[in-house]
């Protein structure tokens, strides 16, 4: 694109970024009637939990209060939708990272998952009725954090909603700890991918959980909506069944509208507002459109570093195409797009259950660590295949090195315009963190559209990210190799919206086949057909929520890819940019197993 132009797409990146993110800050703050403020719990030697305070601003004496704790690898703006709505009936809302979250510290589960650091920083303040303090816990949110805060003081609350949660820990029958939870209301989605947290196959199973019925007084199946007990004395107990997936109820009208239904309830207020009127969607539309943005801004900011006078040089001629064509194109097309799904749930069992790699102070998150063991598996398949088609069929046709993007004419590594690569990568990336950190800073927003969310490092997050990025380079080096020099379509003679487009495809089909495998059966009232084993039942639903965000992330790494080729006639601003963000994605969000 000319100069003008990646201009003018630079600056429309950077107003979705701030524009979306006003929006959403906007809305999260319910259009300014709340205060919406990010407070430091102190609760024990090493651990701070971080958590949104969000205060409506009409509060004149003592007004009901929510603890909100997201879920497992989750973070509190994962419960921004949740606390917004309770925010705008009147309530005082904490949402807290748990342990090891966010920007809290410790490890996870540390200290009952902060959970009851959360509700005792709540008690304190001055505007909280303590007699009408509500808790939702979303999946661990549940289980860990809430149960922690339930046992921590079991007369601090007065009602709880589990949002695609439990009592009992997973694959546990565990329920010692059920005479202290009162008034309790359970969301499980008919599709949820996790049914065997309770010991079902699926969703729609949840009445005759082997959990839920001791909970419920009753060996029948549970009817649900139907109240049962008595909300005067916290025996009362309701189940709710949305149609929707485990992941999905953070960004769902049902399970909010359930929430707050219950709580409105349990805690005796009478809100004007229905439950179904929700306004969070449009705080979902600003804070997506700032990602839209960070995504858009890569290109025609790594361009312009391009034509500038420190980086000009790395724009070299593209190199001649020597790799597959024809019915060899399709095969390794074919190969590439299927070895990641076919290792993809067998990575998540064995690194989720027995790990190869236990979580350690170079690589502490274990979600992280089961996407780095993958993309290593992954690469090195990749490098083997290329080396094998080089040997095999490429040496033919006189291709080397240079005609796969590495070299020059001279057959010498040049490691200055490696430096320099990286080094426009980082510039490339850097004023879209620097915007993302205002934001979070000062309009407690990230980026974010439901499960695709890009956050701010912590100190020991940015450390975690500097231990993650070899690891992740030996997938990407050979994946941005395999793109420019060995595969690509028509032989490098499309346009580039083509190439994007194909390359695109390539790295997401395998992706949406494996999620189209695991969804449709839910979806249709089914379970997952991987296996009747527990185990796999329950990597396979982890591994489909965790495998969504890619439906984003590959197709704009493919791009990258493509892009930069395209630019530079070498590989390494692509595998540079991809490296760096992807490491950066994971390792902002992950939860640290291990303390740093």
């Amino acid at each position: 694109m000319r100069i003008q132009k990646r201009w003018m797409v630079l600056w429309l990146a950077v107003a979705f970024m701030i524009g979306g993110s006003l929006i959403g800050a906007w809305v999260n703050s319910d259009f300014c009637r709340a205060k919406v403020e990010e407070v430091s719990i102190w609760y024990a030697p090493g651990l701070k939990i971080s958590g949104n305070l969000y205060t409506p601003k009409a509060i004149a004496d003592k007004a009901p209060a929510i603890l909100a704790i997201h879920g497992l690898n989750n973070q509190k703006n994962h419960m921004a939708n949740t606390a917004l709505e309770f925010a705008r009936r009147g309530y005082i809302v904490l949402s807290m990272d748990m342990s090891g979250h966010g920007k809290s510290t410790g490890a996870n589960l540390d200290h009952g998952a902060g959970g009851p650091a959360g509700l005792s920083y709540l008690r304190s303040l001055p505007h909280v009725d303590t007699d009408r303090i509500g808790i939702v816990g979303m999946s661990q949110g549940g289980f860990a954090g809430a149960m922690g805060a339930i046992v921590s003081n079991p007369d601090g609350y007065s009602s709880v909603f589990f949002m695609e949660s439990e009592v009992n820990a997973p694959g546990s029958f565990d329920l010692s700890a059920a005479p202290l939870v009162k008034n309790a209301a359970f969301n499980i989605g008919t599709v949820t991918e996790l049914g065997s947290m309770v010991f079902i196959a699926k969703g729609s199973d949840a009445p005759v959980s082997p959990v839920l019925q001791p909970l419920f007084n009753t060996t029948e199946p549970i009817e649900v909506d139907k109240l049962y007990g008595s909300i005067e004395d916290g025996s009362a107990r309701i189940l709710y069944q949305p149609w929707e997936g485990h992941a999905g109820a953070t960004d769902a009208t049902a399970a909010i509208r359930n929430a707050l239904k219950w709580m409105d309830l349990t805690l005796k207020v009478e809100s004007k507002l229905s439950p179904r009127n929700q306004v969070w969607p449009l705080k979902l539309v600003g804070t997506a459109l700032a990602l839209l943005g960070a995504l858009l801004f890569v290109f025609p900011m790594g361009s312009l570093l391009l034509e500038s006078r420190c980086f000009s040089e790395l724009q070299k001629s593209l190199p001649k195409y020597r790799g597959y064509e024809g019915r060899q194109w399709w095969i390794s097309a074919a190969i590439s797009a299927a070895v990641g799904p076919l290792l993809y749930l067998g990575v998540w069992k064995k690194m989720f259950f027995a790990p190869w790699i236990n979580p350690n102070r170079l690589w502490p998150q274990n979600f992280t660590n089961v996407y780095m063991i993958w993309a290593i598996l992954c690469g090195l398949i990749a490098a083997v295949l290329m080396i094998a088609g080089h040997f095999g069929s490429l040496k033919k046709k006189n291709a080397t090195l240079e005609h796969y993007g590495l070299i020059d004419a001279t057959n010498t590594f040049d490691w200055t315009y490696i430096l320099k690569s990286i080094l426009l990568a980082v510039f490339t990336l850097l004023p879209v963190y620097l915007i993302l950190a205002f934001v979070d800073a000062v309009w407690k927003v990230d980026f974010r559209a439901w499960v695709v969310t890009l956050l701010p490092f912590t100190g020991k997050r940015f450390q975690a990210f500097l231990g993650y990025l070899v690891p992740f380079a030996l997938y990407f080096i050979p994946q941005g190799i395999l793109l420019a020099g060995f595969q690509r379509p028509e032989g490098g003679k499309l346009s580039l919206k083509k190439e994007m487009v194909i390359n695109s495809v390539v790295m997401i089909v395998g992706a949406v086949v494996w999620l189209l495998i695991l969804y449709i059966p839910l979806m249709l009232g089914g379970s997952i057909i991987f296996g009747a084993d527990p185990l796999v039942q329950t990597a396979a639903g982890m591994g489909g929520i965790y495998y969504i965000p890619l439906l984003v992330l590959w197709p704009f790494v493919a791009c990258i890819y493509t892009y930069f080729f395209r630019k530079t006639g070498r590989v390494y601003v692509g595998i540079s940019l991809a490296t760096l963000f992807i490491v950066w994605y994971l390792s902002a969000a992950g939860a640290f197993a291990v303390m740093l």
